[in-house]
């Protein structure tokens, strides 16, 4: 989707439109709509005439057609006000900005003029909400005032930053003017999230927004309340993330996103007529409308019964998907790995294999290859809720291979594409190159029979779906090549067997056994107290508390 940004200041200056282009495509958008430098009638000193503003906007969007659109800032105390609506219009304006300093929205002489703009077919952007001007102001700008709008036939008009400190004002007005639009045709009312609520107030805002049941989507506006003159990146950036990060936790969808981005901008300014359909509002959400795609619930429970969890999560996770609304948008690439929100990992995870599975699809990679690879899903999902007393998935960081396509299961091995992590001047690898990690699941026994078919057969399965992978080498880097184990292992144990197939090059100090041998969560300080639950453990035990030390080890095999 294109981000546009609805809500730009200009100032007194020679304009610079490739300038501002840049700063926007450098923070992910590609346009808005700027406003021209304030009338005089608002300050004498920092604004301008009508046709020095006029001439001045013009030369900032003209050339830019479809990125920057001309909003021209007008004043209901100019002279000739209403013939000069008409030169801005033919001359290219886009639309009105109006901000009420010291006047009434609701004055006759503001109703003609709205009048005069809706017969043009234009809209217009207010500013409404606290004004800091420096002046007694304010009261001018509350919401109710723009109720007297209601009946100005195809007027199209936005409130500036929702009326923030009286947002629920706002939004309660938009809900009125919303049902008066169903009924028949009168103004619509648009609004306009420019910042100007503080952070502190904007999960406030966006979560009122879409969540009280009005349909909504088609009448949001972002902006920033930037300065064409010196527009700052890092400041749209920054609001893109919150917002990103708030409507992540809401589920908002990306039909709505770029409803709010793009298109409803476009009908905004009428360059996109397009009908549609919308629930009138009732105060008890009788039609309550949600910002969540409904197929994202299907797709996670979809994923859920084909991973076949246990039946012990049936209630807690049915809890969690009436609960916890994930968003169509999310991707692996852009989920926190270290969030510990358990329920929402749990949904977003399972949500993002429908994409993996079709990735597999394309690849012709069989089915039952992604179900062995995603039941590390399901593993890593009990061994953490086992540890935090309620349903809840961990090990992201380990997981988010998986979901990336870069780990399969191939029998009873895991391997993934990656960079070596160190040299091994032996074998003429240096860090970074490529090789296939081997991976060992706690999936029951390990024979050296399985491994060794494990091994030839992923050999040929990367041959035949990832050929252009060029790796010569396999390694492990894992607790089971430990040399130390012979002390505490018999010489018929599979693990000794398995460490075998590797030329090992390194050993570093490491006590990860003990998490694999007792539980994900034990630590040196609990050893103590540990139950000796079958000899190996009882050996290592002994043998820790008396100072020794064990090692994570990196293998190598020859392709």
């Amino acid at each position: 989707m294109k981000i546009y940004d609805m809500h730009i200041h200009t100032r007194i200056g020679k304009p610079d439109p490739e300038d501002i282009l840049k700063k926007m495509e450098a923070a992910g958008g590609y346009g808005g709509c700027l406003f021209s430098v304030r009338p005089r009638e608002i300050n004498y000193e920092t604004g301008l005439d009508f046709e020095e503003r006029l001439a001045n906007l013009l030369e900032w969007t003209r050339g830019y057609e479809g990125r920057l659109f001309p909003i021209l800032w007008i004043h209901p105390d100019e002279e000739n006000l209403i013939e000069n609506i008409h030169k801005a219009v033919n001359a290219g304006v886009m639309g009105f900005k109006i901000i009420c300093n010291n006047f009434y929205i609701y004055e006759e002489r503001c109703l003609e003029i709205l009048r005069e703009i809706a017969k043009l077919n234009k809209p217009v952007i207010f500013h409404s909400g606290i004004l800091w001007d420096g002046t007694v102001s304010s009261n001018y700008n509350r919401p109710l005032n723009w109720e007297s709008l209601i009946d100005i036939e195809g007027l199209r008009f936005s409130m500036g930053h929702c009326s923030w400190p009286w947002i629920d004002e706002c939004i309660a007005m938009y809900g009125k003017f919303l049902n008066a639009l169903s009924r028949k045709n009168t103004a619509e009312m648009f609004l306009d999230i420019t910042p100007g609520t503080p952070e502190i107030y904007r999960k406030e805002l966006l979560t009122k927004l879409f969540t009280i049941g009005y349909d909504v989507g088609h009448n949001l506006l972002f902006g920033t309340d930037g300065t064409a003159n010196s527009y700052r990146g890092e400041w749209t950036t920054n609001w893109l993330n919150i917002d990103k990060n708030i409507m992540d936790e809401l589920g908002v969808s990306y039909e709505n996103r770029s409803l709010m981005y793009e298109e409803n901008l476009m009908r905004f300014l009428g360059l996109n007529k397009e009908e549609h359909k919308r629930a009138a509002p009732q105060t008890d959400n009788a039609h309550a409308w949600s910002p969540v795609n409904s197929n994202v619930e299907v797709v996670i429970k979809k994923w859920y019964d084909k991973l076949d969890f246990p039946n012990e999560f049936d209630a807690e996770f049915g809890e969690y998907l009436k609960s916890i609304k994930i968003s169509d948008t999310v991707t692996v690439e852009d989920y926190p790995v270290d969030s510990k929100d358990g329920g929402r990992n749990l949904l977003t995870y399972l949500y993002l294999c429908e994409k993996l599975s079709e990735e597999y699809k394309a690849k012709g990679i069989p089915e039952e290859i992604l179900i062995d690879t995603l039941k590390d899903i399901v593993r890593w999902t009990e061994t953490y809720t086992d540890i935090n007393g309620r349903l809840y998935l961990g090990e992201l960081h380990w997981l988010e291979r998986h979901l990336a396509g870069q780990l399969y299961k191939v029998g009873r091995l895991q391997y993934c594409m990656a960079g070596a992590e160190r040299d091994m001047p032996k074998y003429g690898l240096k860090k970074g190159d490529p090789i296939m990690e081997i991976h060992i699941p706690a999936d029951g026994r390990l024979t050296i029979e399985d491994c060794n078919q494990s091994i030839e057969a992923a050999k040929d399965f990367f041959k035949k779906y990832f050929s252009e992978y060029d790796y010569q080498y396999f390694t492990c880097h894992s607790w089971l090549l430990d040399t130390k184990l012979k002390e505490v292992l018999p010489e018929s144990s599979n693990i000794l067997k398995f460490a075998q197939l590797f030329d090992v090059l390194a050993e570093d100090d490491s006590s990860a056994l003990i998490k694999y041998i007792w539980s994900w969560d034990m630590t040196e300080r609990k050893l103590k107290n540990a139950p000796p639950i079958n000899n190996l453990a009882t050996k290592v035990k002994e043998k820790m508390l008396q100072g020794e030390t064990f090692h994570e080890s990196l293998g190598v095999i020859v392709k």
